[in-house]
């Protein structure tokens, strides 16, 4: 069969440079047309007819994304009610349709000696995805349901694209609140505080400390947007039924105007880093931990307490991406136990009915109820707390030490409570050290082993076989430290060694704790074996 030539355009219009190129049609449309050897050009109009028109799309982690509300159910351990907004990327076949939706589309037909309408071919949208860079289009930082304030006071209330905080406003003009002052006063601040005390007043709080707790979890719906970091809300009690999860769902219905996306966190850490790096990439404002059984631990959630961005591999993805961490993280569970760095990042909130069965209490409303009925009120109030704060020119708090890491949180939802008035929100977060039961394994150990050897210096291996000894015979028999026994099988899970002991020893090495702190003192002998110490600190 003989082979044809591909049909060329003229020359002139091969060697057009892209202002040549650029037309429109009588309606004001871009016209791309599609000739050889002109695709980087071609990428380029592709990218300014996104940009010219309203087709919800956005940049953000190195993605195209659009915003879209999700179908209610459990999808990838997370459930979400319906209608809650989520990101969704874009696809090269998407994109075909959004690119051919954008500008008018010609390639250069032979036969008819004339440029013919066509799609957008799927080659160029692939090359248009490949390019990983479109500075014409908007970044997207997130996307907020309620009104928010920006770190220097500005109220954002005005839905669609905010372009200084990148923030996308998904809420429509008729249904917002009614917006805060711009700069309201102390009396103003007094007064929305009352309002917020009010819609909370059904919790069993422990004391006044828990009740700030709440509070700041409010505020902190709202404008975790635009906080580069903020604590975890943590929701404890003793018994079921209390209304943990009450709590929770009044932070996201404020905020989003629905009920909390609801994560579970799987049986093992590396499956719930898969769950929550799912959620962080779909944008979900409020992410619940419900019902946690197991200590509250992991890297990932002390850096998405902690950090702007984490870096994740997205399911069925080769690379890596920068995820922004700016959702309200709140977990619940009886009891609740949170372990290691996570616990300083943690705004404690405990209730106690002090009732056997706490469920079958009666109340005077139906509190989820009013919360969405009285929305656009507690929106005003909540907002109105920092903007006075900041009215006021954010006055310093004696006594009220700064929180590393969280400073803008600090200034926008911690002082201004404590301001107005109220408790330290984080003062109850102080009792989970206390509780940490690493810090116990600490004290035990440090404990029984400077009783063991009063100089404090030993290896791994003569603690262990210190912990070991025993004397007497048969039913007699005793161990020689009790206490240092207990403590091994405490740190090193029940199956004692050296090994386990010295691994535990490195991770805790120039830890203090009760005024004691261990070293490391040098090495033994020709063994080269690490000797450890128990220092006495002051």
């Amino acid at each position: 069969m003989k082979k044809t030539a591909m049909p060329k355009p003229p020359l002139e219009l091969v060697k057009a440079t892209q202002e040549q190129r650029q037309s429109f049609n009588g309606t004001g449309q871009r016209v791309i047309r599609h000739d050889p050897g002109m695709l980087p050009t071609i990428l380029d109009e592709c990218e300014l007819a996104l940009a010219e028109i309203d087709c919800n799309l956005f940049v953000q982690s190195g993605r195209l994304v659009r915003i879209y509300p999700a179908k209610e159910g459990l999808a990838f351990g997370v459930t979400r009610p319906r209608g809650a907004i989520t990101l969704h990327p874009v696809d090269g076949a998407h994109l075909v349709e959004l690119l051919t939706k954008a500008a008018i589309h010609e390639r250069f037909d032979a036969r008819a000696d004339k440029y013919k309408p066509c799609d957008c071919p799927r080659r160029v949208a692939d090359a248009f995805l490949s390019r990983g860079n479109w500075p014409s289009l908007n970044q997207l930082a997130g996307f907020i349901e309620a009104e928010t304030i920006t770190p220097d006071g500005r109220v954002i209330d005005q839905p669609g694209y905010d372009l200084d905080t990148g923030l996308f406003a998904a809420f429509e003009q008729n249904v917002r609140s009614t917006s805060p002052k711009p700069r309201p006063t102390r009396a103003d601040a007094d007064k929305a505080k009352v309002v917020l005390l009010e819609m909370v007043d059904d919790f069993p709080v422990v004391d006044g400390v828990d009740t700030s707790a709440m509070l700041a979890g409010i505020i902190t719906s709202l404008i975790r947007r635009i906080l580069p970091a903020a604590p975890m809300m943590a929701i404890t009690a003793p018994t079921p039924g209390t209304g943990k999860t009450l709590v929770a769902e009044t932070f996201a219905i404020i905020a989003t105007g629905r009920r909390a996306s609801v994560l579970s966190l799987g049986h093992d850490d590396a499956e719930a880093e898969k769950r929550l790096g799912g959620v962080l990439l779909a944008g979900d404002a409020c992410i619940l931990l419900d019902n946690i059984e197991r200590p509250l631990k992991g890297d990932l959630l002390c850096q998405v307490t902690t950090q702007q961005f984490v870096r994740l591999r997205p399911l069925g993805a080769s690379g890596m991406v920068s995820i922004p961490t700016h959702a309200l993280m709140v977990a619940t569970g009886n009891n609740l136990s949170i372990v290691g760095d996570l616990k300083r990042r943690v705004v404690l909130i405990r209730l106690d009915a002090r009732q056997e069965r706490p469920e079958q209490r009666t109340f005077s409303r139906d509190h989820l109820e009013t919360v969405f009925e009285r929305r656009s009120e507690l929106i005003r109030a909540a907002l109105e707390i920092p903007l006075a704060y900041i009215a006021a020119g954010s006055p310093a708090i004696d006594g009220l030490h700064p929180l590393g890491g969280f400073e803008l949180w600090d200034k926008l939802v911690r002082r201004p409570l404590v301001w107005l008035g109220m408790e330290d929100p984080l003062k109850a977060a102080e009792g989970l050290r206390q509780q940490d039961p690493d810090l116990e394994a600490m004290r035990m150990l440090f404990e029984s082993w400077c009783d063991a050897f009063p100089s404090g210096e030993a290896t791994a291996s003569e603690v262990v076989t210190a912990g070991l000894s025993t004397i007497g015979f048969g039913e007699s028999l005793m161990r020689t430290n009790p206490g240092l026994y207990d403590a091994l099988q405490t740190v090193c899970a029940e199956k004692i060694n050296s090994r386990r002991l010295a691994y535990w020893l490195r991770s805790h090495r120039d830890r203090i704790t009760d005024g004691m702190r261990l070293e490391q003192g040098g090495v033994d002998g020709h063994a080269k074996i690490a000797r450890w110490k128990i220092v006495k600190c002051g």
